[in-house]
């Protein structure tokens, strides 16, 4: 905090903190994103004339380092966001520097890889942090991967095959990264087949195999992972160097064992926003929440407009359920076409959509939430402060009762969930009432 304050009292706070230009980033307007998310959830209006959710929070930030993730190379296959432990340490830093005090942590951040299905460390890690002491929740973006088709899905029967058609771009950028994820019971043999038709051979359940350029770099590895130690089930991962021919690839997945009631499939292919890849054929938009948004506590948020009367959906915001049926996200909130604070200016303002604008608007009612509870005396555990959210939210959208999943169960309320807390402090002052016998 001291260094922070010394420099805003320089001319220039970001070159004495060591900040070089901001980059310029295609489709995606310079602002930037840390400042016009914290904006969001708690920004006190003093510079842009229009406060945050909850603008009396404090505020806590970190910048994550995350270089014990691969993010180039080879290496990536077997390494995913939800691994990191650096993340973790962040969050576990937050939750420290609040102590005994009301604390909400958003994460607006994400990639695709990933088991979807909760079991990954830094969700299972997020799971025990807010489990530890009452009043603490993490807040997660969705994901803006709707429509980019980076998921799909089948089934493999006994003795049979199905084809999993990968469509790598021209001029791809640095790597493309697939997954595909099937029950532990299940046994396949992989085939990767190139867009000119030709086979490249097939790689058995617990081996690995690789193709090398005449210089002795990679430029194709595959992984097939067996009983994967979090969760049991079986991963395939294959690695795709820019080198490699774009067009349609083919992974062909044979069915050596499959369980009765198996052989079901889920497969994601990894973020790439320079030159996303994608799956051939009807695309399958479901299940396509982020790396870390598929936790058992944590509240994950979707985005729509709020700027048009109907209240749609964004067109970027991700589906759930998660790969073992659960139903995330849990809620949505404004994330379409935002205006919040504008990084590196006094009190100008820059317009961003994305999940990560509608997980702070949320993140901000958590904390106005838990302010009210320790108002009154009452302590929420993760459960409590999760159904609170949820059962607080205005479903016209997407209807009446259930859960969409990209609405979730609802668009969120703040003046609903705030008397719902008021409701539960009623009861809690008649049950600690002593009465004599």
């Amino acid at each position: 905090a001291a260094d922070v304050d010394q420099a805003l009292g320089q001319l220039d706070p970001y070159q004495a903190l060591g900040y070089g230009p901001e980059p310029d980033r295609p489709g995606r307007p310079k602002g930037s994103h840390g400042t016009h998310v914290t904006d969001i959830a708690a920004g006190n209006g003093r510079g842009s004339g229009v406060p945050g959710v909850a603008p009396k929070a404090d505020i806590a930030f970190v910048q994550p380092a995350v270089s014990d993730i691969a993010w180039q190379g080879q290496q990536v296959v077997d390494s995913s966001f939800g691994d990191s432990v650096q993340l973790l340490e962040a969050v576990r830093f937050l939750f420290d520097e609040a102590a005994d005090r009301p604390c909400v942590v958003n994460i607006s951040l994400g990639t695709n890889g990933g088991p979807h299905d909760g079991s990954s460390l830094v969700e299972r890690g997020i799971d025990s942090l807010v489990s530890q002491q009452p009043n603490r929740a993490v807040v997660i973006a969705a994901s803006n991967s709707f429509g980019d088709g980076i998921h799909a899905a089948g089934a493999v029967a006994p003795g049979g095959s199905a084809d999993v058609r990968w469509s790598v771009p021209e001029a791809l950028v640095s790597h493309s990264e697939l997954e595909v994820w099937y029950g532990g019971a299940d046994r396949f043999r992989a085939e990767l087949i190139t867009p000119a038709g030709d086979s490249l051979g097939s790689v058995p359940l617990g081996s690995n195999a690789r193709l090398r350029a005449n210089d002795g770099t990679t430029l194709l590895f595959l992984s097939h992972r067996r009983a994967d130690p979090n969760n049991g089930d079986n991963v395939l991962g294959i690695f795709l160097d820019e080198r490699v021919p774009p067009g349609v690839w083919t992974v062909r997945l044979h069915g050596e064992q499959v369980a009765t009631g198996g052989g079901l499939y889920h497969a994601w292919i990894e973020r790439n926003d320079p030159s996303q890849a994608s799956f051939a054929g009807p695309p399958d938009d479901s299940h396509t929440l982020g790396s870390l948004s598929c936790g058992q506590l944590s509240l994950v948020v979707g985005s729509y407009d709020a700027h048009k009367a109907a209240k749609p959906l964004s067109w970027f915001s991700s589906a759930g359920p998660t790969r073992d049926g659960r139903q995330k996200p849990e809620v949505s909130a404004p994330g379409h076409d935002v205006f919040a604070a504008h990084s590196r200016t006094g009190s100008g303002v820059v317009r961003k959509s994305g999940t990560s604008m509608a997980t702070p608007a949320v993140a901000g009612l958590v904390a106005l939430v838990l302010a009210e509870a320790r108002a009154r005396g009452v302590d929420l555990d993760a459960v409590t402060l999760r159904r609170i959210v949820v059962e607080s939210a205005r479903s016209d959208p997407p209807g009446p009762g259930g859960w969409d999943p990209r609405y979730g169960h609802g668009r969120v309320g703040a003046a609903e969930a705030l008397r719902a807390v008021q409701k539960l402090a009623e009861v809690h002052d008649l049950l600690v009432i002593d009465h004599p016998f």
